[in-house]
């Protein structure tokens, strides 16, 4: 897959996110048809993505970069948790892109400045037929959290879609194929170990082996259960 043309900003994509290394359950078919669709269509859509903590938004609005890359569109993808110590003004001149992807938009809702600059900036989208996608996190409704009535307006407006968690029962497939597709070698009892003796939150637990994986490539080493008991502290 092409490397991503994107803004430059201090944000890294995972290279190896994508529709196809992202464990499409059955409760997440739909969604995946659907962002498959709107990557490849040449007009402008406005879409969220709704998922609770740890059902994999953030690996997913990578994968959706990557594939904007693929398409030859130019994007900014913006994650919320580290773009929110730089300011307000990181969301100017972005609309004259194809895409801008914004992931955990939920930390800046509440926040006054930032939600004035998230409205200016869905304007400025919908003029220059900028697609912008967003995903969100966390149980509260969007009204009890958005204190602007004109961005709750914009926001209402905009294609919904859920993203369902991993059910616990898969979570065992889910890390035996993210770990093929990623290209990480490990056996079938590390796996069962990890799972053991870590949080069941699939997000999480995808991020452990990139780590695991990331130490092991750096020793020399095959990742072992006294690998993982070193890296992950257990």
């Amino acid at each position: 897959m092409n490397k991503p043309t994107q803004l430059i900003f201090p944000f890294q994509i995972n290279q190896k996110a994508s529709f196809e290394s992202f464990f499409c359950s059955l409760d997440n078919l739909d969604l995946m048809t659907r962002l498959a669709d709107l990557v490849a269509n040449k007009n402008a859509y406005e879409l969220i993505i709704h998922g609770e903590e740890g059902s994999g938004k953030s690996f997913l609005m990578q994968g959706i970069c990557n594939e904007l890359s693929a398409f030859g569109k130019q994007f900014a993808f913006i994650p919320m948790k580290k773009a929110i110590n730089m300011g307000v003004e990181i969301f100017q001149n972005l609309a004259s892109l194809d895409a801008v992807c914004i992931d955990d938009l939920q930390l800046i809702l509440s926040k006054e400045e930032w939600e004035t600059a998230m409205f200016n900036l869905i304007n400025e989208c919908q003029h220059s037929n900028c697609s912008l996608m967003l995903s969100i996190g966390g149980a509260k409704s969007l009204e009890a959290v958005t204190k602007l009535p004109d961005l709750l307006s914009r926001i209402k407006r905009m294609e919904f879609i859920t993203l369902r968690a991993v059910q616990d029962e898969h979570l065992n497939k889910a890390l035996d194929f993210v770990s093929e597709q990623l290209d990480i070698n490990i056996e079938k009892a590390e796996l069962e170990f990890l799972l053991k003796h870590q949080t069941r939150e699939f997000s999480l637990l995808v991020e452990n082996l990139i780590s695991l994986d990331k130490q092991a490539a750096s020793l020399k080493r095959k990742i072992t259960i006294p690998l993982i008991k070193e890296t992950l502290n257990l």
